[in-house]
């Protein structure tokens, strides 16, 4: 059954996504003796997967989102048991209420749970709880016993719930979805209720010494089973799958919470607003949002939030001038004033180019050294068709490639900045140093020898590249470069 499961799985990612199934690496998971995965094993698998869900656009790359998810991450694994744990947090943009936990300190959140919960406290409690997987070391007991089973339904279950949110066939991947998370469920079942009661335990403790309401977990447990009452004739949402609750669950959560000393919450207006961002962002074509955005016309009753949604709903849908209107009626604080900015930046930028260009350079003055304001406003200036703004959006790209040199996605803008500036040398530079951060050195190595051979090269150029091939070849593997290689592999 297991197999059967396992050959699903690589037949849809092949489907799904343009390379093969012989491309998703699996790690080698060791010896099924093991008790507990050693931390560089988490640390390598931590690495791979992240690669992989990379590979197959299942991040949310979104600046705002991903700069949210990153800081109430790390604002809540500071005040975990194990405040030295490095960890990935990570939106996944697809309509599925779950969050889940990897080896090594990497956390999903799929945008679905973020859009069901109503207070920053509730979806606190889910990323608490998932850090606690990880600080127990959970996961990697579960994968160290079942070996090489769990590795693959992990890849899969984020495979499918991405393709079914892109607009996938059917019913085809949420069954397959569905399927894997079923599968998960089986091969923990020996581990679930003690380590679910303890994450509870440890990561209300975190909640608490994070400075938000402890019962935003239960909270939001409780109102899970409320609304999916178990049912046979209903399928219950995948987080009450993957983490089953009771009701001797949720009361105790809600009676450890209640035990701890009173103290001021501290909840972020962000929240509200990224709520809104994510609603917009991840909308299908039928899901109501003009309907939705129209309920408050005039605006004087609507939350900062509420209107902040309807003017990003507007500026997608190309109404800039009523976007701008829009706009104009958003109070902000501190937090949540460089969101509207940036909007009104993206906003002014459609209606009136040089307008557009005065405003970015005084939005980038206001704020040198606020990655939003550095990722947003570059990816405006390749809007443009001048070279100048070519050259603003790669300077302001390398500055984040050197502050986050392992995040492929800031290559992946440089490459297209590059190109737009007619710089195809340092275009293809970067789409190989994209191709390494993804563990593909093979592809990264062809690039370049492509880049070399091509290309009138001067000294500069030449040695640079010959420094990245150097340095990308001795991690080709074997595997890799049979693959590679292959007459029936695409491309060749």
């Amino acid at each position: 059954m297991t197999m059967k499961f396992v050959l699903t799985i690589y037949l849809f990612v092949s489907l799904w996504h343009p390379m093969t199934y012989a491309q998703v690496k699996l790690p080698d998971l060791g010896n099924s003796s093991d008790a507990v995965m050693s931390e560089d094993d988490e640390a390598r698998y931590r690495k791979e997967i992240k690669q992989q869900m990379y590979a197959y656009q299942m991040i949310m790359t979104d600046p705002v989102v991903a700069s949210y998810i990153y800081h109430l991450g790390y604002r809540l694994a500071a005040h975990s048991d194990k405040p030295t744990q490095s960890f990935d947090f990570f939106v996944v943009p697809a309509d599925v209420i779950n969050a889940s936990a990897y080896p090594g300190g990497l956390i999903v959140v799929y945008s679905g749970l973020i859009l069901e919960t109503d207070s920053e406290s509730e979806l606190a409690g889910v990323v608490a709880h998932e850090i606690a997987h990880v600080s127990q070391r959970h996961i990697s007991r579960m994968i160290a016993k079942q070996q090489k089973a769990t590795i693959p339904i992990m890849l899969g279950m984020l495979a499918a719930a991405a393709a079914a949110s892109a607009g996938g066939s059917g019913d085809a991947p949420i069954a397959i979805a569905s399927s894997m998370t079923g599968l998960q469920q089986q091969l923990a079942i020996n581990f679930t209720r003690y380590h679910e009661y303890e994450a509870d335990r440890v990561g209300i403790n975190t909640l608490y010494k994070a400075d938000f309401d402890p019962q935003g977990m239960a909270g939001f447990f409780a109102k899970l089973m409320t609304k999916n009452r178990v049912d046979p004739r209903y399928q219950l949402p995948e987080y009450l799958r993957t983490h089953p609750l009771s009701v001797n669950r949720v009361t105790e959560a809600k009676n450890r919470s209640k035990n701890l000393a009173p103290k001021t919450v501290k909840e972020s207006s962000m929240y509200a607003f990224v709520k809104e961002r994510l609603r917009v962002l991840t909308a299908g074509e039928f899901d109501g949002l003009k309907a939705y955005y129209a309920d408050a016309k005039d605006g004087s009753n609507a939350s900062a939030a509420y209107l902040y949604g309807r003017a990003l709903h507007q500026y997608r849908n190309n109404d800039y001038k009523a976007s701008l209107a829009t706009i104009e009626k958003i109070k902000t604080d501190s937090e949540t004033d460089v969101l509207v900015k940036i909007l009104k930046a993206q906003n002014i930028s459609r209606v009136d180019t040089e307008q557009g260009k005065k405003y970015l350079d005084q939005l980038i003055n206001q704020y040198p050294d606020n990655n939003l304001v550095l990722e947003e406003t570059a990816q405006i200036f390749m809007h443009f068709e001048d070279l100048d703004s070519q050259d603003k959006a790669i300077s302001q790209l390398r500055k984040l490639s050197y502050q986050y040199p392992e995040n492929p996605h800031y290559q992946d803008l440089l490459s297209i900045a590059y190109y737009n500036a007619m710089k195809p040398v340092a275009a293809g530079q970067a789409m190989a140093r994209r191709s390494h951060l993804l563990g593909q050195n093979y592809q990264a190595v062809r690039i370049l020898k492509n880049l070399r051979k091509d290309r009138p090269l001067d000294f500069y150029e030449t040695a640079k590249i010959d420094a990245q091939i150097n340095a990308y070849e001795p991690l080709i593997t074997d595997e890799e470069r049979r693959r590679e290689q292959s007459p029936n592999y695409p491309g060749r």
